[in-house]
């Protein structure tokens, strides 16, 4: 993060402050008779940007045994603004420290000294000192996100992730009250943060936002990471909808998962949708190896010698579909005719065989019915159907993120 002001900007505060400082001698407080003459001299110095002379004079008042408290905060305010106006950020810094605790600090100047002492400490990697001044910053009316977003990722980096993440919810919050977009690094915050506490639901609700806002493949591949760790014990059916939606999103990259959805989607009597996984598998050039591509090559000729017959054949299916006693032919013709692209006979048949009744996997159909709704640009039609799919633990989970990816 970058410093909330630079030093010399903090420079064009204190000589404000200092004009006020010594001008002002007729007001108590005042300077001592013993050391007023140094510092005048130093302020003098200072006014004509001679840093060196302001510091030495300055010393030197400070070795006055008489000096008064008064002196002290303005020889301190004083080795502030010339280190400062010399940009010695280390030497600067202490005497910012005194200043500020001063009961001779003007209110109105005390706020941009402390947002540069937090910036700075953040800076320096010294986060606990961050936060401190973070939370004066704060009860100094300092209302700014940046502060707010500093105090949390400072909790963050020190591993105190429950108070980084109450931080960092209410600023999005805010943002989101104010209808405006959430950050998209806040999240990751929140996201990391949940994360590491194992919240789940914190974790999930947080990575749909940020797919929601910037709908990024990383992010995709958060909000599978249970599914696709545990799909190799699932059937089928969930493993070809959990590589539709892989697909859809931009995830599905390895070959191996292309070959895996044909085969499951020829096995599903679907060889249109395995000749088109497969020809996309070859249009991004996903097998390098010569025996890859050769074996691959085969399983789309398969795929498009099957698609072929299956075509040919479509109608005399219908017929049939439309006779069964449920609707589940209807149901996987509907599924047939969205891997050759037709849309709208997609539609028809999987209204057709939901009506019907009697399905033995309701939430798929559903599922299908919105892919089919999407593809049809019934986006809203589409999370309708998508957020009907809830008897199956399994197929809800993969239903909300298709209507997650029906909404970005």
């Amino acid at each position: 993060m970058s410093r909330v002001a630079s030093i010399a900007a903090i420079v064009l505060g204190c000589t404000a402050a200092m004009g006020t400082v010594l001008a002002e001698e007729a007001q108590a407080p005042k300077n001592s008779a013993a050391a007023g003459k140094l510092l005048q001299a130093a302020d003098a110095a200072r006014q004509t940007k001679n840093y060196p002379e302001c510091v030495a004079k300055a010393k030197e008042a400070n070795g006055v045994a008489a000096k008064n408290a008064y002196d002290s905060f303005t020889i301190n305010s004083l080795l502030m603004a010339c280190y400062a106006g010399q940009n010695n950020v280390a030497e600067a810094i202490p005497y910012m420290e005194q200043v500020i605790d001063s009961p001779y600090q003007q209110a109105a100047a005390k706020l941009p000294i402390l947002k540069y002492l937090m910036s700075n400490a953040y800076s320096s990697k010294n986060y606990e000192k961050a936060i401190a001044y973070g939370e004066r910053v704060r009860s100094a009316g300092d209302t700014s996100e940046d502060t707010a977003v500093l105090i949390a990722q400072s909790f963050y980096l020190l591993g105190k992730y429950k108070e980084a993440m109450a931080g960092m919810e209410a600023i999005i919050a805010r943002a989101e009250q104010a209808g405006k977009k959430p950050s998209e690094k806040g999240l990751n915050v929140i996201w990391s943060c949940a994360v590491k506490l194992k919240d789940q639901a914190a974790a999930s609700k947080t990575v749909e936002k940020l797919i929601l806002h910037y709908p990024k493949p990383e992010y995709w591949l958060n909000a599978m990471a249970n599914i696709l760790e545990n799909r190799e014990g699932n059937d089928d059916r969930i493993k070809l909808m959990t590589y539709r939606l892989m697909n859809e999103v931009g995830i599905l990259k390895r070959g191996s998962d292309y070959r895996d959805m044909a085969l499951i989607a020829m096995d599903r009597g679907n060889p249109g949708e395995a000749q088109a996984v497969m020809e996309q598998a070859f249009a991004k050039n996903v097998y390098t190896e010569q025996k890859e591509k050769e074996s691959n090559q085969r399983l789309l000729d398969s795929a498009k010698r099957k698609a072929v017959a299956d075509k040919a054949n479509l109608a005399n299916d219908e017929k049939a579909a439309n006779t069964a006693k449920t609707g589940d032919p209807l149901v996987e013709l509907g599924g047939a005719y969205l891997g050759y692209g037709m849309h709208d006979k997609a539609l028809a048949m999987l209204t057709a065989g939901i009506a019907k009744g009697g399905l033995k996997y309701p939430d798929e159909a559903y599922i299908l019915l919105g892919i089919a709704q999407e593809r049809s640009k019934n986006n809203a039609e589409a999370i309708k159907a998508f957020n009907k799919a809830t008897t199956d633990p399994q197929y809800a989970r993969l239903a909300k993120l298709w209507a997650l990816e029906a909404r970005t």
